[in-house]
Protein backbone atom coordinates (compact mmCIF):
# COMPACT_ATOMS: atom_id res chain seq x y z
CA UNK A 1 0.00 0.00 0.00
CA UNK A 2 2.91 2.29 0.38
CA UNK A 3 4.24 1.68 -2.68
CA UNK A 4 1.63 3.46 -4.47
CA UNK A 5 1.11 7.67 -4.35
CA UNK A 6 -2.00 9.23 -2.19
CA UNK A 7 -3.49 10.02 -5.79
CA UNK A 8 -3.73 6.69 -6.37
CA UNK A 9 -5.86 6.12 -3.61
CA UNK A 10 -7.90 9.02 -4.04
CA UNK A 11 -8.58 7.75 -7.59
CA UNK A 12 -10.48 4.90 -6.14
CA UNK A 13 -12.74 6.97 -3.75
CA UNK A 14 -13.42 9.48 -6.28
CA UNK A 15 -14.49 6.18 -8.53
CA UNK A 16 -16.24 5.16 -5.42
CA UNK A 17 -18.88 8.08 -5.13
CA UNK A 18 -19.62 8.29 -8.79
CA UNK A 19 -20.80 4.51 -8.57
CA UNK A 20 -22.73 4.92 -5.77
CA UNK A 21 -24.35 7.78 -7.16
CA UNK A 22 -24.61 6.31 -10.61
CA UNK A 23 -25.79 2.72 -9.75
CA UNK A 24 -29.02 1.48 -7.62
CA UNK A 25 -28.32 -0.45 -4.53
CA UNK A 26 -31.52 -2.91 -5.40
CA UNK A 27 -31.80 -5.52 -2.95
CA UNK A 28 -34.93 -8.19 -4.08
CA UNK A 29 -37.57 -7.90 -1.45
CA UNK A 30 -38.67 -10.77 0.41
CA UNK A 31 -41.62 -12.40 -1.13
CA UNK A 32 -44.12 -14.28 1.57
CA UNK A 33 -43.47 -18.40 1.79
CA UNK A 34 -47.22 -18.32 1.53
CA UNK A 35 -47.42 -16.96 -1.46
CA UNK A 36 -44.77 -18.78 -2.81
CA UNK A 37 -46.73 -21.58 -1.95
CA UNK A 38 -50.36 -20.32 -3.62
CA UNK A 39 -48.27 -19.15 -7.06
CA UNK A 40 -47.49 -23.06 -7.11
CA UNK A 41 -50.77 -23.68 -6.40
CA UNK A 42 -52.14 -21.66 -9.13
CA UNK A 43 -50.16 -23.75 -11.46
CA UNK A 44 -51.95 -26.87 -10.00
CA UNK A 45 -55.20 -25.71 -10.34
CA UNK A 46 -54.79 -24.93 -13.93
CA UNK A 47 -53.72 -27.97 -14.90
CA UNK A 48 -56.97 -29.37 -13.08
CA UNK A 49 -59.13 -27.18 -14.82
CA UNK A 50 -57.87 -28.27 -18.26
CA UNK A 51 -58.29 -31.64 -17.84
CA UNK A 52 -61.83 -31.24 -16.15
CA UNK A 53 -61.92 -29.23 -19.77
CA UNK A 54 -61.34 -32.11 -21.39
CA UNK A 55 -57.99 -30.32 -22.62
CA UNK A 56 -54.54 -32.10 -22.66
CA UNK A 57 -52.62 -30.65 -19.65
CA UNK A 58 -49.84 -27.92 -20.13
CA UNK A 59 -47.78 -25.83 -18.70
CA UNK A 60 -46.70 -22.24 -19.86
CA UNK A 61 -43.37 -20.69 -19.14
CA UNK A 62 -40.52 -17.88 -20.81
CA UNK A 63 -38.66 -19.24 -23.25
CA UNK A 64 -35.35 -18.50 -21.26
CA UNK A 65 -32.91 -18.96 -23.91
CA UNK A 66 -34.43 -15.91 -26.92
CA UNK A 67 -32.56 -13.03 -27.00
CA UNK A 68 -36.09 -11.91 -28.21
CA UNK A 69 -37.17 -12.02 -24.65
CA UNK A 70 -34.92 -9.65 -23.67
CA UNK A 71 -34.05 -6.19 -23.15
CA UNK A 72 -30.67 -4.08 -21.39
CA UNK A 73 -31.39 -1.42 -19.09
CA UNK A 74 -28.16 0.60 -18.84
CA UNK A 75 -26.97 0.30 -15.23
CA UNK A 76 -29.00 -2.23 -14.11
CA UNK A 77 -28.27 -5.28 -16.72
CA UNK A 78 -30.18 -7.65 -19.04
CA UNK A 79 -33.53 -7.89 -18.36
CA UNK A 80 -36.93 -9.74 -19.40
CA UNK A 81 -39.56 -7.99 -21.47
CA UNK A 82 -42.69 -7.30 -19.89
CA UNK A 83 -44.22 -9.44 -22.24
CA UNK A 84 -42.19 -12.24 -23.84
CA UNK A 85 -42.74 -14.99 -25.80
CA UNK A 86 -43.43 -18.63 -24.10
CA UNK A 87 -43.01 -21.94 -24.57
CA UNK A 88 -45.74 -24.73 -23.84
CA UNK A 89 -45.00 -28.66 -22.75
CA UNK A 90 -48.10 -30.43 -23.16
CA UNK A 91 -49.05 -33.72 -21.61
CA UNK A 92 -50.39 -34.31 -24.84
CA UNK A 93 -47.57 -33.66 -27.00
CA UNK A 94 -44.85 -36.13 -27.75
CA UNK A 95 -42.37 -34.11 -27.95
CA UNK A 96 -42.65 -32.62 -24.55
CA UNK A 97 -44.69 -35.14 -22.33
CA UNK A 98 -41.54 -36.17 -20.70
CA UNK A 99 -40.44 -32.97 -19.76
CA UNK A 100 -44.27 -31.96 -18.80
CA UNK A 101 -44.21 -35.02 -16.55
CA UNK A 102 -40.57 -33.98 -14.88
CA UNK A 103 -41.69 -30.21 -14.51
CA UNK A 104 -44.83 -31.47 -12.46
CA UNK A 105 -42.39 -34.14 -10.13
CA UNK A 106 -40.61 -31.09 -9.47
CA UNK A 107 -43.16 -28.72 -8.57
CA UNK A 108 -43.95 -31.33 -5.93
CA UNK A 109 -41.00 -32.00 -4.40
CA UNK A 110 -40.24 -27.96 -4.33
CA UNK A 111 -44.16 -27.37 -3.07
CA UNK A 112 -42.56 -30.19 0.08
CA UNK A 113 -39.56 -28.16 0.56
CA UNK A 114 -41.11 -25.17 1.38
CA UNK A 115 -44.17 -26.24 3.19
CA UNK A 116 -41.47 -28.04 5.86
CA UNK A 117 -39.73 -25.41 5.85
CA UNK A 118 -36.44 -27.44 4.55
CA UNK A 119 -33.94 -26.98 2.01
CA UNK A 120 -32.15 -28.81 -0.79
CA UNK A 121 -29.46 -28.67 -3.54
CA UNK A 122 -30.64 -29.73 -7.21
CA UNK A 123 -28.04 -32.23 -6.41
CA UNK A 124 -30.02 -33.81 -3.81
CA UNK A 125 -33.39 -33.16 -6.17
CA UNK A 126 -31.76 -35.42 -8.75
CA UNK A 127 -30.39 -38.47 -6.16
CA UNK A 128 -33.69 -38.56 -4.94
CA UNK A 129 -34.95 -39.81 -8.47
CA UNK A 130 -32.19 -40.23 -10.40
CA UNK A 131 -33.64 -43.17 -12.75
CA UNK A 132 -36.28 -41.02 -13.55
CA UNK A 133 -34.29 -37.42 -14.21
CA UNK A 134 -31.67 -39.72 -15.94
CA UNK A 135 -29.07 -36.63 -15.57
CA UNK A 136 -28.59 -33.49 -13.32
CA UNK A 137 -28.67 -31.51 -16.10
CA UNK A 138 -32.10 -31.56 -16.89
CA UNK A 139 -33.09 -30.96 -12.96
CA UNK A 140 -31.24 -27.74 -12.97
CA UNK A 141 -32.86 -26.48 -16.18
CA UNK A 142 -36.26 -27.70 -15.18
CA UNK A 143 -36.19 -25.56 -11.66
CA UNK A 144 -34.74 -22.89 -13.19
CA UNK A 145 -37.80 -23.14 -15.84
CA UNK A 146 -39.84 -23.21 -12.94
CA UNK A 147 -38.10 -20.14 -11.17
CA UNK A 148 -38.95 -18.70 -14.18
CA UNK A 149 -42.52 -19.40 -14.52
CA UNK A 150 -43.48 -18.36 -11.02
CA UNK A 151 -41.56 -15.58 -10.98
CA UNK A 152 -39.61 -16.59 -7.90
CA UNK A 153 -35.60 -16.46 -7.45
CA UNK A 154 -34.43 -20.06 -7.46
CA UNK A 155 -32.81 -20.11 -4.00
CA UNK A 156 -36.23 -18.67 -2.50
CA UNK A 157 -37.83 -22.26 -4.01
CA UNK A 158 -35.24 -23.78 -1.18
CA UNK A 159 -33.48 -24.96 -3.38
CA UNK A 160 -29.99 -24.21 -3.73
CA UNK A 161 -26.38 -24.84 -5.74
CA UNK A 162 -23.30 -25.82 -3.88
CA UNK A 163 -20.45 -22.84 -3.96
CA UNK A 164 -17.88 -22.64 -5.92
CA UNK A 165 -16.66 -19.29 -5.36
CA UNK A 166 -13.99 -18.51 -3.42
CA UNK A 167 -13.35 -15.11 -1.66
CA UNK A 168 -9.91 -13.51 0.24
CA UNK A 169 -8.54 -10.87 1.83
CA UNK A 170 -9.80 -7.72 4.21
CA UNK A 171 -13.36 -9.07 4.36
CA UNK A 172 -15.17 -10.24 7.24
CA UNK A 173 -18.75 -11.20 7.62
CA UNK A 174 -21.11 -13.27 9.46
CA UNK A 175 -22.24 -16.55 7.33
CA UNK A 176 -25.55 -17.74 7.68
CA UNK A 177 -24.83 -19.87 10.80
CA UNK A 178 -23.71 -17.05 12.85
CA UNK A 179 -20.30 -17.29 12.95
CA UNK A 180 -18.24 -14.95 11.78
CA UNK A 181 -15.90 -15.49 9.00
CA UNK A 182 -12.50 -13.56 8.09
CA UNK A 183 -11.33 -14.21 4.84
CA UNK A 184 -8.21 -12.96 5.42
CA UNK A 185 -7.33 -16.09 8.19
CA UNK A 186 -7.86 -18.77 4.79
CA UNK A 187 -4.55 -19.31 2.91
CA UNK A 188 -6.33 -20.19 -0.30
CA UNK A 189 -9.44 -18.50 0.17
CA UNK A 190 -12.65 -19.10 1.96
CA UNK A 191 -15.61 -20.99 0.20
CA UNK A 192 -19.15 -18.26 -0.36
CA UNK A 193 -22.15 -19.71 1.59
CA UNK A 194 -24.14 -21.72 0.19
CA UNK A 195 -27.04 -19.80 2.08
CA UNK A 196 -25.53 -16.48 0.93
CA UNK A 197 -29.03 -14.09 1.27
CA UNK A 198 -28.37 -14.85 4.86
CA UNK A 199 -25.01 -13.43 5.21
CA UNK A 200 -24.59 -10.55 7.40
CA UNK A 201 -22.59 -7.93 8.90
CA UNK A 202 -20.40 -7.45 5.93
CA UNK A 203 -17.13 -5.61 6.99
CA UNK A 204 -13.76 -4.46 5.76
CA UNK A 205 -10.44 -2.37 7.48
CA UNK A 206 -8.75 -1.48 4.54
CA UNK A 207 -10.12 -2.65 1.36
CA UNK A 208 -10.35 -0.24 -1.73
CA UNK A 209 -11.54 -2.53 -3.81
CA UNK A 210 -12.90 -6.07 -4.96
CA UNK A 211 -11.36 -7.36 -8.06
CA UNK A 212 -13.19 -10.39 -9.52
CA UNK A 213 -11.04 -12.66 -11.37
CA UNK A 214 -12.06 -15.99 -13.69
CA UNK A 215 -9.82 -18.56 -13.01
CA UNK A 216 -9.52 -20.07 -9.30
CA UNK A 217 -5.48 -20.31 -10.50
CA UNK A 218 -4.54 -17.08 -11.02
CA UNK A 219 -6.86 -16.58 -7.76
CA UNK A 220 -4.40 -18.43 -5.82
CA UNK A 221 -1.44 -17.18 -7.35
CA UNK A 222 -2.48 -13.75 -6.68
CA UNK A 223 -2.76 -15.19 -2.88
CA UNK A 224 0.65 -16.59 -3.00
CA UNK A 225 2.22 -13.71 -4.46
CA UNK A 226 0.70 -11.51 -1.01
CA UNK A 227 -1.56 -9.20 -3.28
CA UNK A 228 -3.89 -8.82 -0.88
CA UNK A 229 -1.33 -7.61 2.11
CA UNK A 230 0.45 -5.21 -0.54
CA UNK A 231 -2.87 -3.86 -2.16
CA UNK A 232 -5.63 -3.75 0.40
CA UNK A 233 -8.31 -5.36 -1.69
CA UNK A 234 -10.75 -8.33 -1.50
CA UNK A 235 -10.35 -11.16 -3.74
CA UNK A 236 -13.20 -13.16 -5.31
CA UNK A 237 -13.54 -16.15 -8.26
CA UNK A 238 -16.05 -18.13 -9.46
CA UNK A 239 -13.63 -20.54 -10.62
CA UNK A 240 -14.65 -19.56 -14.49
CA UNK A 241 -18.43 -19.27 -15.07
CA UNK A 242 -19.75 -17.38 -11.64
CA UNK A 243 -22.39 -19.53 -9.82
CA UNK A 244 -25.14 -17.43 -8.45
CA UNK A 245 -24.22 -17.44 -5.12
CA UNK A 246 -21.02 -16.16 -6.07
CA UNK A 247 -22.52 -13.03 -7.77
CA UNK A 248 -25.06 -12.42 -5.30
CA UNK A 249 -22.21 -11.78 -2.48
CA UNK A 250 -20.21 -10.04 -4.74
CA UNK A 251 -23.57 -7.58 -5.17
CA UNK A 252 -23.89 -7.63 -1.14
CA UNK A 253 -20.36 -6.91 -0.62
CA UNK A 254 -20.67 -3.63 -3.12
CA UNK A 255 -24.10 -2.84 -1.28
CA UNK A 256 -22.37 -2.58 2.02
CA UNK A 257 -18.71 -1.09 1.32
CA UNK A 258 -19.29 0.73 -1.39
CA UNK A 259 -16.17 0.61 -2.86
CA UNK A 260 -15.26 -0.15 -6.86
CA UNK A 261 -15.00 -3.83 -8.75
CA UNK A 262 -13.10 -4.74 -10.80
CA UNK A 263 -12.90 -7.80 -13.47
CA UNK A 264 -9.94 -9.46 -14.36
CA UNK A 265 -10.29 -12.40 -17.75
CA UNK A 266 -8.58 -13.73 -20.38
CA UNK A 267 -8.47 -12.28 -23.09
CA UNK A 268 -10.49 -14.67 -25.18
CA UNK A 269 -14.13 -15.32 -25.99
CA UNK A 270 -14.97 -17.48 -23.48
CA UNK A 271 -13.31 -14.60 -20.82
CA UNK A 272 -15.59 -11.90 -22.00
CA UNK A 273 -18.53 -14.01 -21.88
CA UNK A 274 -17.38 -14.75 -18.37
CA UNK A 275 -17.29 -10.68 -17.92
CA UNK A 276 -20.46 -10.17 -19.50
CA UNK A 277 -22.14 -12.46 -17.17
CA UNK A 278 -21.05 -10.58 -13.97
CA UNK A 279 -21.52 -7.31 -15.22
CA UNK A 280 -25.09 -7.52 -17.41
CA UNK A 281 -26.28 -11.02 -15.98
CA UNK A 282 -26.99 -13.96 -17.82
CA UNK A 283 -30.06 -14.51 -20.73
CA UNK A 284 -31.05 -17.78 -18.90
CA UNK A 285 -31.56 -15.63 -15.70
CA UNK A 286 -32.56 -12.32 -16.65
CA UNK A 287 -36.12 -12.88 -14.62
CA UNK A 288 -33.52 -12.00 -11.32
CA UNK A 289 -31.69 -9.65 -12.87
CA UNK A 290 -31.24 -7.25 -9.84
CA UNK A 291 -30.04 -9.74 -7.65
CA UNK A 292 -27.29 -11.33 -10.23
CA UNK A 293 -26.01 -8.28 -12.67
CA UNK A 294 -23.20 -6.24 -11.66
CA UNK A 295 -23.45 -3.16 -14.00
CA UNK A 296 -21.06 -1.22 -11.48
CA UNK A 297 -17.82 -3.97 -12.18
CA UNK A 298 -14.98 -2.46 -14.72
CA UNK A 299 -13.55 -5.17 -16.70
CA UNK A 300 -9.59 -3.81 -16.58
CA UNK A 301 -8.23 -6.87 -18.99
CA UNK A 302 -6.75 -8.95 -20.05
CA UNK A 303 -8.51 -6.91 -23.30
CA UNK A 304 -7.22 -8.63 -26.70
CA UNK A 305 -6.05 -5.12 -27.22
CA UNK A 306 -3.31 -5.85 -24.50
CA UNK A 307 -1.95 -8.45 -26.44
CA UNK A 308 -0.50 -6.13 -29.38
CA UNK A 309 -0.13 -3.46 -27.12
CA UNK A 310 1.98 -5.08 -24.75
CA UNK A 311 3.80 -7.29 -27.88
CA UNK A 312 2.75 -10.51 -26.19
CA UNK A 313 4.65 -12.88 -28.59
CA UNK A 314 3.00 -15.74 -30.26
CA UNK A 315 4.09 -18.71 -28.06
CA UNK A 316 1.96 -17.66 -25.90
CA UNK A 317 -0.66 -16.69 -27.80
CA UNK A 318 -3.44 -18.98 -30.25
CA UNK A 319 -5.20 -18.18 -33.35
CA UNK A 320 -9.01 -17.91 -32.62
CA UNK A 321 -10.85 -20.94 -33.91
CA UNK A 322 -14.22 -21.10 -35.72
CA UNK A 323 -15.80 -21.51 -32.76
CA UNK A 324 -14.23 -18.49 -30.83
CA UNK A 325 -15.03 -16.31 -34.01
CA UNK A 326 -18.62 -17.13 -34.15
CA UNK A 327 -18.47 -16.38 -29.92
CA UNK A 328 -17.46 -12.70 -30.79
CA UNK A 329 -19.92 -12.41 -33.23
CA UNK A 330 -22.80 -13.38 -30.93
CA UNK A 331 -21.77 -11.23 -28.31
CA UNK A 332 -21.17 -8.35 -30.89
CA UNK A 333 -25.34 -8.81 -31.37
CA UNK A 334 -26.54 -9.12 -27.62
CA UNK A 335 -28.37 -5.81 -27.02
CA UNK A 336 -25.67 -4.13 -24.07
CA UNK A 337 -23.25 -4.02 -27.37
CA UNK A 338 -24.58 -0.29 -28.80
CA UNK A 339 -24.46 0.93 -24.98
CA UNK A 340 -20.72 -0.21 -24.76
CA UNK A 341 -18.47 0.93 -27.40
CA UNK A 342 -14.97 0.00 -25.57
CA UNK A 343 -16.03 -3.59 -25.53
CA UNK A 344 -17.45 -3.92 -28.94
CA UNK A 345 -14.02 -2.44 -30.17
CA UNK A 346 -12.42 -5.26 -27.81
CA UNK A 347 -14.22 -7.73 -29.63
CA UNK A 348 -13.70 -6.16 -33.72
CA UNK A 349 -9.63 -6.10 -32.39
CA UNK A 350 -10.00 -9.75 -31.26
CA UNK A 351 -11.43 -10.80 -34.92
CA UNK A 352 -8.64 -8.85 -36.76
CA UNK A 353 -6.13 -9.42 -35.20
CA UNK A 354 -7.22 -13.42 -34.88
CA UNK A 355 -5.41 -14.26 -31.70
CA UNK A 356 -6.26 -14.45 -27.92
CA UNK A 357 -4.66 -15.39 -24.41
CA UNK A 358 -5.02 -16.01 -20.94
CA UNK A 359 -4.21 -14.01 -17.96
CA UNK A 360 -1.51 -16.88 -17.28
CA UNK A 361 0.63 -15.50 -20.70
CA UNK A 362 1.66 -12.22 -18.64
CA UNK A 363 4.02 -14.33 -16.48
CA UNK A 364 6.27 -14.11 -19.82
CA UNK A 365 6.97 -10.36 -18.61
CA UNK A 366 7.86 -11.82 -15.09
CA UNK A 367 6.25 -13.94 -12.26
CA UNK A 368 5.17 -10.78 -10.43
CA UNK A 369 4.02 -8.79 -13.17
CA UNK A 370 0.55 -9.57 -13.34
CA UNK A 371 0.53 -8.33 -9.42
CA UNK A 372 3.04 -5.53 -9.49
CA UNK A 373 2.47 -4.22 -12.58
CA UNK A 374 -0.27 -5.02 -14.58
CA UNK A 375 -3.35 -4.75 -12.08
CA UNK A 376 -1.60 -1.72 -10.54
CA UNK A 377 -0.98 0.16 -13.56
CA UNK A 378 -4.57 -0.68 -15.11
CA UNK A 379 -6.16 1.41 -11.82
CA UNK A 380 -3.82 3.96 -12.02
CA UNK A 381 -4.48 5.03 -15.28
CA UNK A 382 -8.22 4.12 -15.23
CA UNK A 383 -7.60 1.72 -17.87
CA UNK A 384 -10.80 -0.05 -17.82
CA UNK A 385 -14.01 -0.43 -19.67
Amino acid sequence: MNTFPTTFWDKLEDLAQIDVETYSKFEQPDIPRDEILSRIEDEVVSLVHQISNGDSPCLQFRNRSSWKNAMYLPNVGLKLIEDPNFTTISFGNEGSVNKFGLTVKLLSMIYKLIQSGQVATKRDLYYEEPNLFSSQSIVDHIVDDISCMICVPRRWLNVVATSKGLIAGDLQFVDPDGHTVDCSLNQSGSVVPVLVDNVSNIKTQYAKFVLVIEKDATFQRLLDQGFTTNMPCVLVTGKGVPDVNTRILIRKIWNELEIPVFGLMDADPHGIEIMCVYRFGSLSQSHDVHSLALPFMKWIGVFPSDITRLRLPDDVTLPLSDKDKSKCRDILARPYIEYHAGLAEELHNMLRCDRKAEIQALMRFSPNYLAQVFIPSKIKNGNWI
